[in-house]
C-alpha cells in the first residue's frame, strides 16, 4: 500500500509534534507542518499533499476552514478538519467543503487513522 502523503496544519507545536510522530511510525508520509492558514495555503501549493489533517482555529488571520477554501481551488487534497470547538456554525462551514471527516478534539491516533484509512476508499 503506497504512503499517503499528509499535510499537518496545527497551531500548537506539541500537538504538530506529536501528530507527526504517531503519522510517521504509522507509515504515512508527512510532507509538511503548517501554523498558520496561510502557510497551509502555501505548503499545499508547494508539497501538493494529498490528505491535510486541518485545525480550525489556527494562528493569523485566515482560519482553517478558509485556508481549506483557497487550496481546493488548486490541490485535490482530501481534507480532515480537527477543532476544539463544537459551534454548529463552524462545522456548518467545514462540511460544505465535503471534508473526509470533522474530529472534535481531543482526537485519538485511531480515530484520525481511521479517517485516513478512509481516503483510500474515496479514491
Amino acid at each position: 500500500m503506497k504512503k499517503l502523503r499528509c499535510l499537518i496544519v496545527e497551531d500548537e507545536a506539541l500537538i504538530a509534534f506529536q501528530l507527526k510522530t504517531n503519522l510517521t511510525r504509522s507509515g504515512y508520509d508527512v510532507c509538511g507542518v503548517a501554523t498558520r492558514g496561510e502557510q497551509a495555503v502555501e505548503a499545499a501549493r508547494v508539497e501538493n499533499p494529498e490528505v491535510i489533517l486541518m485545525d480550525i482555529r489556527l494562528l493569523g488571520v485566515m482560519d482553517g476552514i478558509e485556508a481549506a477554501q483557497h487550496i481546493k481551488v488548486f490541490c485535490p487534497a482530501h481534507i480532515i478538519f480537527t477543532t476544539g470547538y463544537s459551534d454548529p456554525r463552524l462545522k456548518e462551514r467545514a462540511m460544505a467543503l465535503s471534508p473526509v471527516a470533522y474530529l472534535v478534539k481531543p482526537v485519538s491516533v485511531s480515530q484520525i487513522t481511521a479517517a485516513l484509512e478512509s481516503v483510500y476508499r474515496v479514491d
